[in-house]
């Protein structure tokens, strides 16, 4: 018997594809495998900080203004100068208010004079007593003048109030001072300060005596150390900011008042936290933060609960442990349990 030749090619047909079929194992073998760089997490020393900028200012800074018009005959001071407590800063000349003075007290004297004799003729009931209030009266206006009068012979001579640096000098020798005038201003370098602005939701985090580390623009390399030594009770209602007053712990004869500046405050730190870089950490729509663990070349999706931040880095307290290989290139393209190959572990700061 004879079989027709499209049976045999039928059957032949059938008989290689049932043959050729892959199975499910190889299905998932040829699935694509997508390239990925990881981060190992490791234990670390992390840190977080708030940085802010502000302007270096004196805290104890005493400016020196005329309290009376006269002709400067010293003030050999300038900027830079450095002066002790109650030194002769400016000296102005006293010729017209000493004899104005003079004047003055011989006026009162004979007003105390009439006074004296006005008052035993009251007490013999020789005068009335609105002639002895009178005498009374003149020798109190004639006091005063004359106190007022010595007050102002006193201001010709002006000394430092603290032990400083002289930082901004508004006269010179020869100048008419006239009062309310600006002569000096001078500033105690021991008690420089900064006050940098910071967010009022940051506020909560900042305490008394945190450390600070500062730099001025003057020395980009060096980093000053500070402290907070408090923190303004008030918040700026338009730019929602609060000030910190940050004073260095260490006196350097390089900082200036009027030099800007940039702190970072420490506001917590742990010196052994499990740590990932931030490349690693995805953060979700609703704020959920994950990464990509590759296990036998298999990635798993973890939620994480972070806990400190420092610039480029995080504290991870859930999720992953010390060794785990952390997805931080090519997370895009991945889903949970696709196969991986790691084409690089770098090192924290690559």
């Amino acid at each position: 018997m004879r079989v027709p030749i499209f049976v045999v090619l039928v059957t032949a047909l059938f008989s290689w594809d049932c043959g050729n079929t892959p199975s499910s194992g190889q299905q998932q073998q040829r699935r694509p495998v997508v390239l990925v760089e990881v981060e190992t997490a490791r234990r670390a020393r992390i840190v977080e900080t708030i940085g802010a900028t502000g302007t270096i200012t004196a805290k104890n800074e005493i400016k020196i203004i005329a309290q009376t018009e006269g002709k400067i005959v010293l003030l050999d001071v300038e900027e830079g100068s450095r002066v002790k407590a109650g030194e002769v800063l400016v000296r102005l000349d006293a010729s017209v208010l000493a004899a104005q003075t003079k004047e003055a007290e011989a006026t009162r004297d004979d007003a105390l004079a009439n006074f004296e004799r006005a008052k035993r003729l009251f007490e013999n009931k020789l005068v009335s007593e609105q002639e002895y209030e009178q005498a009374r009266l003149r020798y109190n206006v004639a006091q005063a003048r004359a106190d007022y009068q010595k007050a102002l012979l006193q201001y010709t001579t002006i000394v430092s109030p603290i032990s400083g640096v002289v930082t901004y000098r508004g006269a010179r020798k020869g100048d008419i001072a006239v009062p309310r005038q600006l002569l000096l201003t001078v500033s105690d370098p021991a008690t420089l300060v900064m006050e940098v602005p910071v967010s009022e939701l940051q506020v909560p985090r900042i305490r008394v005596n945190d450390q600070v580390k500062i730099t001025v623009d003057a020395y980009p390399q060096v980093k000053f150390a500070g402290k907070v030594r408090r923190v303004f009770p008030a918040s700026d209602p338009v730019s929602r900011l609060v000030k910190v007053e940050v004073m260095f712990t260490e006196r350097d004869d390089r900082l200036m008042p009027g030099m800007f500046g940039r702190a970072e405050l420490t506001t917590s730190a742990k010196d052994s936290a499990v740590v990932l870089s931030n490349d690693a950490v995805m953060t979700s729509a609703t704020g959920v933060a994950t990464a990509y663990v590759v296990v036998d070349s298999i990635v798993e999706r973890r939620e994480l609960t972070l806990g400190i931040r420092e610039a480029g880095r995080s504290e991870i307290l859930t999720g992953v442990t010390v060794g785990d290989k952390v997805v931080v290139v090519g997370q895009n393209a991945l889903n949970d349990r696709m196969q991986v190959q790691i084409t690089k572990e770098r090192s924290y700061g690559e």
